[in-house]
């Protein structure tokens, strides 16, 4: 099977974006704007139907994917201040933006397939999606035919309805120098272009003054590093890594950074952009919101009055550093909860984490804003061999892989910053996720609230004491990649209940029923 290479900045560190879900509210905004991307147009009307056995039916407005959706299709980008509004704002507008569910024939718990009006009242584009955790998403079908979409680079799609079309279609396309693919079938044929990056594609366009093409539509790129045609990254997994490394002897940070310089159209130059980028909106997520009245109705928690800010108050053990790191994870976590800006990292509902071990421990260490972007590159390039290898998504994985990946990502970094080299950086790594194995994914009602805030506490714990094991010599024996394919097979063998359908867990305890149950009859009909 061919490999798939992910990015440190499109799937990891990232996107930044509005809380409370990467999978749910960002995945969901990334999706609906390359929707409105391929429409062309704005867009007055259209239908998002959720898959029925999936988790996006009960889930849909306590993490986010009404207002993602809803974002995305009025062309809002994960981080834009408008996208938490974009439900109200579309309604003030006069658009109709209808969620639904029916069977779509399951190959996903976050599939949800979109069909866009057009002015006469009759569906003129669909659109078959999937969210597939950590932000990142695909569009496998477009009216029907196959594709594939990930927001990644430029695409354009154009739609014949004869064969003749077909072949003038084909004779511009070579004669302009333009790659593609054909999708042929009884109703037509879909000629998918992938243009080299850089190149000025309007000229595809004059395609639609031909006899029997029904359309052009261009899929614009909404990833942050457009992803190189020619050739994949300079490797896939820590193994790879260590063998690339052999004559190297490289730190960690400048793995990743090769890794992305290969994966992507980026020098160092971006990289280093990017990543102070992650740091900026890390560092102000760390601060807790102060909130009262509209912003807390519906939470499950109080941000910013229910907790002790100042553990010297409290009546707590001294954890020293660890201590004031655990408030700067719950404050990431309160921010997503409210719809503010954070950074999936590699989810929403373990945005906690990353910050709180390699940004505010980094800064209490006195560490420079270089080295603690050292620290975010080591725990990226971490994240991108779960990613290459595994999931993020709590409905494939559970939250091991959305909290252990991140546990395992900030360990990572945590060494990093300690001055450790690959191979203390990779068991820091492993260590974290082993501890982490199995763990279920239950957040009560559907929101990202309970148990989430405290587990991405229990995460950064188990990243600095990991990183701290390794530091000292311990060997966790088992290689990472060995845990992170382990990881994916424990998700697969975990009951559906467990995995972010609201079915098992801590949903399903008394007051996980009632609070449930309070939430489903104040959440639309569908």
């Amino acid at each position: 099977m061919e490999k798939s290479y992910y990015s440190i900045y499109n799937d990891v560190l990232g996107p930044i974006m509005t809380g409370p879900s990467s999978s749910h509210s960002a995945g969901c905004a990334r999706i609906g704007k390359t929707v409105r991307s391929l429409f062309g147009r704005e867009i007055k009307k259209a239908d998002v139907v959720f898959e029925q056995q999936g988790s996006y039916p009960s889930t849909y407005v306590g993490q986010g994917s009404n207002f993602g959706f809803t974002g995305g299709l009025l062309d809002y980008a994960t981080d834009d201040v408008h996208l938490k509004d974009a439900v109200e704002i579309a309604k003030a507008e006069g658009r109709e933006i209808v969620f639904k569910k029916a069977p779509l024939g399951f190959k996903h718990p976050n599939q949800a397939r979109i069909d866009v009006y057009g002015e006469d009242g009759s569906v003129e584009m669909s659109a078959m999606t999937f969210s597939v955790g950590g932000g990142m998403f695909e569009i496998t079908e477009l009216d029907g035919f196959s594709v594939m979409i990930n927001g990644g680079c430029e695409q354009i799609f154009v739609l014949c309805t004869t064969d003749e079309a077909v072949g003038c279609a084909e004779k511009y396309l070579e004669e302009k120098g333009y790659k593609y693919t054909v999708d042929k079938q009884e109703k037509g044929c879909m000629i998918t272009v992938v243009p080299e990056f850089g190149k000025d594609t309007a000229e595809v366009a004059e395609l639609e003054n031909t006899t029997g093409i029904k359309y052009v539509r261009y899929a614009k790129p909404v990833l942050s590093v457009v992803k190189r045609q020619e050739q994949t990254a300079c490797f896939y997994n820590a193994q790879e890594a260590f063998e690339y490394n052999k004559d190297k002897n490289k730190a960690l940070w400048q793995l990743a950074m090769d890794y992305e310089c290969s994966y992507g159209y980026v020098g160092e130059a971006d990289v280093w952009a990017l990543t102070q980028k992650v740091l900026d909106a890390m560092r102000n997520s760390t601060v807790a919101p102060d909130v009262s009245g509209d912003e807390q109705e519906g939470l499950l928690v109080n941000p910013g009055k229910d907790m002790v800010r100042d553990v010297k108050q409290a009546n707590t053990v001294d954890t020293g550093i660890l201590g004031k790191a655990m408030l700067a994870a719950i404050a990431v976590m309160e921010n997503s909860c409210i719809r503010n800006i954070v950074v999936a990292s590699p989810t929403a509902g373990s945005s906690g984490v990353v910050p709180a071990a390699v940004v505010n421990i980094g800064i209490q260490m006195g560490c420079t804003d270089e080295e603690i972007c050292k620290g975010l590159m080591a725990a990226g390039v971490v994240g991108v061999f779960i990613a290459n290898q595994a999931t993020f998504g709590g409905e494939v994985g559970a939250c091991q892989a959305e909290n252990g990946s991140a546990s395992a990502m900030a360990a990572a970094g945590v060494a990093q910053l300690l001055g450790g080299d690959v191979t203390q950086c990779f068991r820091a790594a492993g260590m974290a996720m082993q501890n982490m194995l199995g763990l279920i994914c239950d957040p009560v009602a559907g929101m990202t609230e309970i148990p989430c805030i405290s587990r991405n506490v229990s995460a950064l714990s188990n990243a600095v004491m990991s990183a701290n094991m390794a530091m000292m010599g311990f060997n966790p024996v088992i290689p990472l990649d060995e845990v992170i394919l382990t990881m994916g097979k424990v998700g697969q063998q975990l009951p559906a209940e467990l995995r972010c359908t609201c079915e098992g867990g801590l949903c399903k305890t008394a007051t996980g029923c009632r609070i449930g149950q309070l939430a489903e009859s104040q959440r639309p009909v569908l």
